[in-house]
């Protein structure tokens, strides 16, 4: 229920939607996927400092 214009609108006796086909996935090609792997590449390592990190300050 929405106000608008001090009017009461009802939206939900609308017709639900159909299904649409799937979207293929776009391909991810040079640079863009060079920088993907990188992001990849940055997040292991900060995953491995972090552990580095909890397992050195609890001694």
């Amino acid at each position: 229920m929405n106000r608008k214009e001090n009017v009461m609108m009802d939206f939900t006796s609308r017709a639900p939607i159909s299904p649409t086909e799937p979207l293929a996935r776009a391909q991810v090609k040079g640079w863009v996927k060079a920088v993907f792997w990188g992001l990849r590449v940055y997040i292991a390592i900060m995953l491995v400092l972090v552990v580095i990190g909890l397992v050195k300050g609890s001694f």
